[in-house]
Formats: structure tokens, C-alpha cells, sequence
């Protein structure tokens, strides 16, 4: 029995297994797995991946410039700031960020409302005017939201505030009544809003004078004037 049992074993350990029949079918036939096989699939796989990303490409590139093209004209319509070359990016309020709004201070497109002797006095500031206070005075500034061309006139922001040479003739000043150009619908606009230095937003194409009346604390009323240049002079 024991040697009829080593014999069983010994055959079993050094018998060699019949190949399956996959085996068999790739030793018979060919092995497209086989490692001489490797450079082919490789160049087939960057084939594929080049041909994806040129198609991908064409699809997609020219729906991303006309996406781009397409936003960048909506943003100017909307009168949101364009940057163009050094010109300056101004942080203006969201109602004048509407190209169809012309102007726009702290309390809205229409400023406050003003007694009616005030809107009198300013509209016709020409009767009422008095001389120079060097102590007040206005400044500002301005950005391009579309460029002048030659076939069109250009648009810009621009935004107007109140300075004072020392914080007692500043803080002396309560309102602030803007007379603008004959061509607005609506040339009197006021504000109050001494935190924001009295800011006025405009959005013009062309230059003119603001005239401003700024009323103070138990002190003559003061009038003020700015020319309103604008970026890309000289103007026609």
C-alpha cells in the first residue's frame, strides 16, 4: 500500500496538465496579446485619443467663441465695466449699470426730491451764482464701456463727488444739487448721501460742464462747477 501510494503521488507531481483548449487555440493560431502585439495596439490607442480631441476641438472651439463673443456684448449692453488698456475700472452702483440709465447717485436713478426754490435756482444757476470758494470743490473721474469708432460715438461712466480741503468744510456740507447738460431729459439731480461724498454717476458720450450747488450748516450756499473730460481726448 505505501509504495502504491508514493507511486500515485510521483505521477501525479510530474505528470504535465493537457493545455486547455484557449491555449491550445492561441498556440495553434495567433496571439494577439502576445508582446510583438504591444506597438500595434499603442499606436491604435493614439490614434483614437487624436482623432477625439480634434473632433472635440472643432465642435466645441468655435461654440466657445461665439459663447465669449456673444457675453462680452451683453455685458456691454448691460453697462457692466469693460476694461480697455490702462483705462480704470470704476465700482459703480448696479442702477447705472444699465447703459439706458443716464445718471444715478447713492439714492437712485432720480436722486432725492428738493424743494422747488432749489431746482429753480439751479436750473437757472446763471441769475443765482456767486463767486469762488476755493474751501469746496468737485472732482472726477471716468472708464470707457464701449469705445469710440468711426462709425460710432463712444460711452462712458463717469462719477462725480464733493472734496473739501480740511473735514470741517466737508462735514459743513448737507446736500448737494447737480445741474447738468440741456440734452438730459432730467437736468437737476440732488443728493444727500454725505457718506458717499455726494457722488453723482452719469453715463455720457460726450463732455460737458456740471454745475453744482452745495447747500451747508448755518453757512452761505456755495456754487461749484467741473468740466467733464473724458478718456480718449480730445473730443471732436
Amino acid at each position: 500500500m505505501k509504495i502504491t501510494n508514493f507511486q500515485t503521488i510521483y505521477i501525479a507531481q510530474t505528470s504535465e496538465p493537457s493545455p486547455s483548449p484557449i491555449l491550445k487555440r492561441e498556440q495553434d493560431g495567433v496571439n494577439l496579446l502576445g508582446a510583438s502585439w504591444v506597438p500595434f495596439w499603442q499606436t491604435i490607442v493614439w490614434l483614437v485619443f487624436w482623432v477625439f480631441i480634434i473632433r472635440y476641438i472643432n465642435k466645441n472651439f468655435s461654440e466657445q467663441i461665439s459663447n465669449l463673443f456673444n457675453a462680452f456684448i451683453a455685458r456691454i449692453q448691460d453697462g457692466s465695466p469693460v476694461k480697455f488698456g490702462n483705462f480704470v475700472e470704476l465700482d459703480a452702483p448696479l442702477a447705472i449699470k444699465n447703459a439706458q440709465v443716464r445718471t444715478a447717485t447713492s439714492e437712485g436713478v432720480s436722486g432725492i426730491t428738493i424743494p422747488e426754490d432749489i431746482n429753480e435756482k439751479v436750473l437757472n444757476y446763471q441769475k443765482h451764482s456767486t463767486g469762488i470758494d476755493e474751501s469746496v470743490y468737485l472732482i472726477h473721474t471716468s472708464e470707457v464701456i464701449a469705445p469710440k469708432t468711426l462709425d460710432k460715438r463712444g460711452l462712458y461712466r463717469v462719477k462725480v463727488w464733493l472734496e473739501a480741503y480740511s473735514e470741517v468744510d466737508f462735514n459743513n456740507c448737507i446736500r448737494v444739487t447737480y445741474r447738468l447738460h440741456n440734452s438730459f431729459k432730467k437736468q437737476i439731480i440732488a443728493t444727500e448721501s454725505h457718506n458717499n461724498q455726494f457722488e453723482l454717476w452719469l453715463n455720457i458720450w460726450g463732455e460737458f460742464t456740471v454745475i453744482a450747488y452745495v447747500e451747508r450748516k448755518n453757512q452761505e450756499a456755495l456754487w461749484l462747477t467741473r468740466y467733464l473730460d473724458l478718456p480718449g481726448r480730445p473730443p471732436e
